[in-house]
């Protein structure tokens, strides 16, 4: 009889053992998982890291979102330590895959991840589109700390007017800058990177008057967040007066290309049409 015992109670002992190691079960202590937050810098057209007046991620982001297959997780962070959740319903050995953004419209798109996102209208309140993703973590293997390293999926533009020293001796204010012809919506994809939409629009970088000096002055909008783009079209328009005369106005054609996690200064120099 104890012979004929034995062998079932053996096979339940492993049977609970293995359920206990890799599954998730009633009555067991949640699976916290927490987050641990990077950030690749934006970096000039040469490559070099780059100072900008932008979201620094360790310091001043304050809140993102994380989904796993459709389930999304709003991350906040309170005293410069970040929320945590319950880790999802899988096997503790099952490789999974978390897809981590700041702003926009996830959609999972049956494994091929997407951001649906539009540039804010209003190009004083743009913000940096931030996306990371760790893929093919187990909880065994990673004990629940989630690895972000975050990158810039758009570019940031910024713009500074002065006059030339052939123009010293006359005033000129400038009255408004717009910038025109730029498309602000677009899809990225996790693996492949932007697909942009067909509209275009147009920013209007300052409406308030600059009098000009031979020294460079930064736009009050600040940095532009602008999705990835060829530049053929777009166009920057100046309005100003030089003396208090009528009103003029001058469009520059810009050329080349704005590339994700790069920053860009514009020169607008009055008194010659060159844009560095």
């Amino acid at each position: 009889m104890k012979r004929r015992l034995f062998l079932p109670l053996l096979a339940a002992t492993i049977l609970a053992a293995c359920s206990k190691d890799d599954n998730p079960t009633l009555g067991q202590a949640p699976r916290l998982f927490t987050v641990s937050v990077t950030e690749n810098p934006f970096t000039d057209p040469g490559g070099t890291p780059t100072t900008r007046g932008a979201e620094i991620m360790t310091e001043s982001l304050a809140a993102f979102s994380m989904n796993y297959e459709g389930s999304k997780y709003d991350f906040t962070k309170t005293g410069g330590t970040w929320s945590t959740f319950t880790w999802p319903g899988v096997a503790n050995s099952t490789k999974i895959d978390f897809y981590a953004y700041n702003a926009g419209t996830f959609y999972w798109n049956s494994g091929a991840p997407y951001l649906s996102f539009t540039v804010d209208a209003n190009a004083s309140t743009q913000r940096d589109l931030l996306v990371a993703t760790h893929q093919q973590i187990s909880y065994s293997e990673s004990g629940g700390e989630v690895s972000l390293t975050f990158d810039h999926a758009c570019a940031a533009i910024q713009f500074n007017v002065c006059k030339t020293s052939g123009v010293a001796d006359k005033t000129v204010v400038v009255k408004s800058v717009v910038l025109s012809n730029v498309k602000n919506q677009g899809d990225y994809h996790y693996a492949t990177g932007w697909s942009l939409k067909a509209p275009t629009t147009s920013y209007t970088l300052t409406t308030g008057d600059i009098t000009l000096t031979t020294e460079k002055q930064p736009l009050p909008c600040g940095f532009l967040f602008l999705i990835p783009q060829e530049k053929s079209g777009v166009t920057l328009t100046v309005n100003y007066t030089v003396n208090d005369g009528s009103p003029q106005s001058h469009d520059f054609n810009l050329t080349g290309s704005w590339l994700a996690g790069h920053e860009y200064t514009i020169n607008i120099n009055m008194g010659t049409s060159i844009i560095h």
